[in-house]
C-alpha cells in the first residue's frame, strides 16, 4: 500500500515537473500567437463591420505613399502613384468595355508589375481575376478558364503560340473576348486572331481616375488555382476577406515595417506569391522585388542589390540554394528573414547556417483551406502550433484546428461507436482539420468555383451532430508542446509488410544523402502481396550515384519496411510552378517496363543489393515468383 502511493507521489511529481517544462517553453510563444490570433479577429471584426475592400485599401496606401517604391522588377521602379493610376485605367477601360460587377476574367500573364495592377483595376471595377498558371496548355489550361465564367481573357504577348492553340480549342458557342497586351502585342496580335484587342491601345484612351465602384467585404476577388499535383487544377475562391486574413496574419507575425524590402521571385498567380507576399505592398504599403521566374543564381545577388530583408520561399527552392557551390553573395546581403511552406526539415540547420538567415518562418496551409498554422520562432522542422496553455473553449473560439484519427491511405475520417471522430493526442499522427463558421472570415471555408469539389472537402458531423469541418486532405503530428510537424498527405502515406510509410520521410532521408537530389516516392503494386512496394524516382542527370552506398546509407537512415523496393533513375523530372512534383504520372507508370526507358532497379534482399531491372525479373515480379 505504501508502495503504491509512493508510486502514485512520484507520477504526480513527474507530471508537475513536465508541466512546469511546458509552460517555461511555451509561455511566451503562447503568448505572442495568442495575441496574434486575438489582434486578427478584432482586426477582421472591424474590418467586416467597415465592409472594407482590397481595392479600397490600397487606394488609401496608394496615397498616403505616392513617391514610395510599390514594384521593382527587372531594375525598373513602380512607385505606387504608377501602380494606383495603371489599375485606375484598366478599371475605366472594362466599364468602358461594359463589363459588369461580378463578371469574371482569366489572366494569363508572367510576373511583372503589370500582372498586379492588371487584377487590382479589375478589382476596382468589381470584377473577379482568375491567375491562370503560365505553365498550363491546351487542354489543361481550356479547363482551367471553363471551370469559371470567363467573360474575357487577358494575356500576356510572349505566350502568343499558346493562345492560339487555346483558341483553336474553345468551342464555337464561346465567344469570350481576348485582349493582349506587351511590347509585342501590337505584330503579334495582327498575326493572330481577329478577335484580339490590343489592351495598350485602349489604355491610352483611359482616364486613370477613380470609377465610382465600392464592392463588399465577402466580394470574390480572385479565384487562384490548386497546382494540380494529384488531378486537374481547382479554381479556389479569395474573396477581400480572406485576402485580408492572411495579408494582416503576415504582417503581425512577421513584424514588417515601413523599412522592409520583400524578395517575392514565386509566381504570382499562386497562393504564396500573390497573396501572401503581394498583401504586404497593397495593404501595408511594402516594397517588393520581384523576379519574373525563380533562378538559385541570382537569388542573393538579387537580394544584396536590393537591399532585401524578408524573402519567400515555397517548396525546393532552400534545397536548390543548397545545391549551388558556396560563394561570397552566400552572407553578402540583409535578409533577417525567410518565410513560407514545405521547407526540408533535414535542411533547416544547414540552410540557416550557411546563409547567414535569422529566422525560418514556416506556414502549413492550402490556398483554398481555413486550418493554416505558423511556425514563427525557429523551431526546427516545425510548420506551426497550436496552444497547450489555452483553455479549449477559449481556443475552439479563437482558432478551432486539430488533428483527427483518419485511414493514412484513403483520409476516411476513423470514428467512435457514436459516429463521432476522435481527436489525436500529442505523438499521434492525424489529418488537420478546421472547424467551418460561414460568419467568420478566419473560420469560413469559400472552396472552389466548382461546387462539387468544395462539397468533397467538408466533413460533417466530426465532433458533434451538425458540425462541419475543412479536411486538408494533409497528416500531420503535434508534440507535446503544440508543435506540429507535416508528415505526409493522405494516398501518399502506403501500408507495406504491415507498417505505414511515409513518402515525406523518404523523399527527405534520400535527399540528405544524395546532395539534394530531386526525389519523388510513391507506392506500387505488386502481385500476390498486401499493401504498395515502396518506389522512388531519383533525378540523376550526371549518372553519379552509387546505389550500392546509398543502400547502406539508408539501412542507417530509414526502417527495414521504408527502404524503396524500386529505384528509377531518370535525367529529369517534372516539377511544377511551385516547386512540387506531380506524382500522377509516375505512379502510373510505376515499374512497366514497357512505359519506361529510364533504367529502373529492384532491391535483392538476400544479396542485399540493387539489381537492373529486365525482362526476366519484370516477368517473375508479374507472376508472383520474386521475393520481396
Amino acid at each position: 500500500m505504501v508502495v503504491q502511493q509512493t508510486g502514485k507521489s512520484l507520477g504526480f511529481i513527474a507530471k508537475l515537473i513536465n508541466y512546469g517544462k511546458i509552460f517555461r517553453l511555451t509561455f511566451r510563444r503562447d503568448f505572442k500567437g495568442s495575441r496574434v490570433l486575438v489582434s486578427a479577429n478584432v482586426k477582421l471584426w472591424m474590418l467586416r463591420k467597415a465592409n472594407a475592400t482590397v481595392p479600397a485599401m490600397f487606394t488609401t496606401i496608394a496615397k498616403k505613399n505616392e513617391n514610395k517604391t510599390a514594384l521593382i522588377y527587372q531594375g525598373k521602379v513602380w512607385t505606387f502613384k504608377e501602380l494606383d493610376q495603371f489599375s485606375n485605367r484598366i478599371a475605366q477601360t472594362c466599364i468602358s468595355a461594359g463589363y459588369k460587377p461580378g463578371d469574371e476574367i482569366a489572366l494569363l500573364m508572367e510576373n511583372r508589375p503589370e500582372f498586379v495592377g492588371i487584377w487590382m483595376g479589375l478589382a476596382k471595377a468589381g470584377l473577379t481575376t482568375a491567375l491562370l498558371n503560365t505553365n498550363l496548355k491546351s487542354t489543361t489550361l481550356l479547363h482551367s478558364i471553363s471551370v469559371i465564367k470567363t467573360r474575357a481573357l487577358i494575356y500576356d504577348s510572349v505566350l502568343e503560340p499558346v493562345v492560339k492553340d487555346l483558341m483553336k480549342l474553345l468551342p464555337t458557342d464561346n465567344r469570350i473576348d481576348i485582349y493582349s497586351y506587351g511590347a509585342d502585342s501590337s505584330k503579334s496580335s495582327d498575326q493572330s486572331d481577329d478577335r484580339t484587342i490590343k489592351l495598350e491601345s485602349k489604355l491610352a484612351s483611359s482616364s486613370d481616375q477613380p470609377v465610382n465602384y465600392k464592392g463588399n467585404f465577402t466580394d470574390r476577388l480572385l479565384y487562384i488555382y490548386t497546382s494540380g499535383t494529384t488531378g486537374l487544377p481547382k479554381a479556389a475562391i479569395i474573396t477581400n476577406a480572406r485576402f485580408f486574413v492572411f495579408g494582416y496574419g503576415i504582417h503581425k507575425i512577421m513584424g514588417m515595417t515601413s523599412k522592409d524590402i520583400l524578395y517575392t521571385p514565386l509566381p504570382l498567380y499562386h497562393f504564396a506569391g500573390g497573396v501572401l507576399g503581394m498583401s504586404q505592398c497593397l495593404l501595408y504599403g511594402t516594397t517588393i522585388v520581384l523576379r519574373n521566374k525563380f533562378s538559385a543564381k541570382h537569388f542573393w545577388p538579387d537580394c544584396q542589390e536590393n537591399g532585401v530583408t524578408v524573402a519567400q520561399y515555397i517548396g525546393e527552392i532552400a534545397r536548390y540554394l543548397l545545391a549551388l557551390p558556396p560563394s561570397e553573395s552566400d552572407r553578402n546581403h540583409k535578409v533577417r528573414c525567410v518565410y513560407g511552406n514545405s521547407f526540408r526539415p533535414s535542411l533547416w540547420n544547414e540552410f540557416l547556417q550557411r546563409f547567414g538567415v535569422g529566422q525560418i518562418v514556416e506556414f502549413y496551409g492550402a490556398t483554398e483551406g481555413n486550418s493554416s498554422t505558423v511556425n514563427f520562432d525557429n523551431r526546427e522542422g516545425s510548420c506551426g502550433f497550436i496552444s497547450v496553455l489555452l483553455p479549449q473553449w477559449l481556443l475552439k473560439r479563437l482558432y478551432p484546428v486539430m488533428l483527427i484519427h483518419v485511414d493514412p491511405e484513403t483520409g476516411e475520417p476513423i470514428r467512435n461507436s457514436q459516429g463521432l471522430c476522435e481527436k489525436c493526442q500529442p505523438g499521434e499522427v492525424g489529418q488537420l482539420v478546421g472547424l467551418i463558421k460561414s460568419k467568420n472570415p478566419i473560420k469560413r471555408f469559400d472552396g472552389y468555383a466548382d461546387s462539387k469539389a468544395t462539397e468533397k472537402k467538408i466533413i460533417s458531423d466530426v465532433f458533434k451532430k451538425g458540425d462541419s469541418y475543412y479536411a486538408s486532405g494533409d497528416l500531420l503530428y503535434m508534440d507535446e508542446l503544440g508543435y506540429f510537424y507535416f508528415k505526409d498527405r493522405t494516398g501518399d502515406t502506403y501500408r507495406w509488410k504491415g507498417e505505414n510509410v511515409s513518402t515525406g520521410e523518404v523523399e527527405g532521408v534520400i535527399d540528405s544523402l544524395t546532395n539534394h537530389a530531386d526525389v519523388v516516392a510513391f507506392g506500387v503494386l505488386v502481385p500476390g502481396h498486401e499493401g504498395r512496394a515502396g518506389m522512388v524516382a531519383i533525378g540523376d542527370k550526371t549518372r553519379s550515384i552509387d546505389l550500392k552506398s546509398l543502400l547502406i546509407k539508408m539501412k542507417k537512415e530509414l526502417p527495414h519496411y521504408a527502404i524503396p523496393v524500386f529505384i528509377r533513375l531518370t535525367s529529369d523530372i517534372e516539377v511544377t510552378s511551385t516547386f512540387k512534383m506531380p506524382k500522377v504520372a509516375l505512379k502510373k507508370e510505376g515499374y512497366d517496363l514497357n512505359l519506361i526507358r529510364d533504367p529502373i532497379y529492384i532491391l535483392d534482399w538476400k544479396n542485399e543489393e540493387y539489381k537492373r531491372l529486365d525482362e526476366n525479373l519484370y516477368q517473375s515480379i508479374l507472376n508472383g515468383n520474386f521475393k520481396f
